[in-house]
């Protein structure tokens, strides 16, 4: 599928959800809503979302094997300029420009650095179906309302992604010679530098796979993760608290989980639209209805938005870089 076609597919998807999620709503209940929310429960969502993602650039230093350590300013940089480029281009290019602006900086192997960020997503799929489990012992979900079949769909398609991908990167960190194989009847019609090319993408992508090989690094990572996480589920407890939504104290876990799953479907950037429902879809669990989950779905992605993009930008800049500039992030990865 070109990358036109996906721009399109996204864009359809995120305005079905905000449709969705918007009807039987009127916008004026919303903005009203959104008007007498207390707005230090905002300031603490911002807080808590940059600091959940401190802790993701933290927990990067030790998904990397590096010959000397990367200071943690260059890992914060390049994880806030990588979610801003998620938050303002399609495509979840921002995977890539993480890669690229941490390999340009600390002259690293930027193949090698984008299959860390692929390991990081295995990690954050396996920590959060643990979540999920504690969350589902607190607050069994019925399959009989469309939140919950929603919801169990979209964690079947959790456990299935985990699976799958985990296999691949364990196989591939275990047997890098069966791939190579593959890789090169893949490129053997192709002119021969394009076969070297890929050969030596594949070498730095498996060296970027030592963290299977490590046991107490692989342990010390999902404790961060939990952290990391936890930091999140706070700031969407906080941010159901200001809109004055009564839902358990461990509401942040179960929504967690469910923005989650949302923000996995493909969509526009910034996640418009699948977040919404996704949040809309959540607060259904505890009997909160459209015309107030609406208007937190609002105010709890604007205050993941916001301070990513503004500290993303910001680094940005520092580093010397432009928004044109990240155009070839994808490029110089693969």
């Amino acid at each position: 599928m070109s990358a036109r076609i996906k721009l399109v597919v996204g864009t359809v998807i995120s305005a079905a959800c905000v449709w969705w999620a918007m009807r039987e709503v009127r916008p004026a209940e919303v903005w009203d809503a959104l008007r007498r929310a207390d707005y230090r429960g905002f300031i603490a969502l911002m807080g808590l979302t940059l600091l959940g993602f401190w802790i993701r650039a933290f927990r990067w230093r030790w998904l990397l094997s590096t010959p000397r350590p990367v200071s943690l300013d260059s890992l914060y940089s390049a994880t806030m300029i990588g979610f801003m480029a998620n938050n303002l281009f399609p495509l979840r290019v921002g995977e890539f420009v993480r890669a690229w602006a941490l390999g340009r900086r600390e002259n690293l192997s930027k193949t090698t650095v984008f299959a860390t960020v692929v390991v990081e997503r295995v990690v954050d799929m396996i920590t959060l179906l643990a979540i999920f489990g504690v969350a589902l012992l607190l607050h069994p979900i019925s399959a009989s309302t469309e939140a919950g079949r929603l919801t169990s769909a979209g964690a079947g398609l959790l456990v299935l992604s985990c699976v799958g991908l985990t296999a691949f990167l364990v196989a591939i960190e275990r047997s890098p010679r069966l791939l190579g194989i593959l890789v090169d009847k893949i490129t053997r019609p192709l002119p021969e530098r394009f076969g070297r090319r890929a050969v030596q993408a594949l070498q730095q992508f498996v060296e970027g796979l030592g963290l299977f090989r490590d046991l107490p690094r692989l342990l010390w990572v999902f404790l961060l993760s939990f952290v990391m996480f936890l930091a999140f589920a706070m700031g969407l407890q906080v941010g159901m608290w200001a809109l004055g939504l009564g839902v358990p104290w461990y509401g942040g876990l179960i929504m967690l989980v469910i923005t989650a799953i949302g923000i996995m479907v493909p969509a526009a950037p910034g996640y418009v639209g699948t977040l919404n429902l996704a949040c809309v879809a959540g607060l259904a669990l505890f009997s909160v209805g459209k015309e107030r989950a609406v208007p937190f779905s609002w105010f709890y992605w604007a205050g993941q938005w916001l301070p990513v993009s503004l500290v993303g930008l910001y680094y940005l800049r520092r580093e010397g870089l432009t928004l044109r500039s990240l155009g070839e992030a994808r490029e110089s990865v693969t």
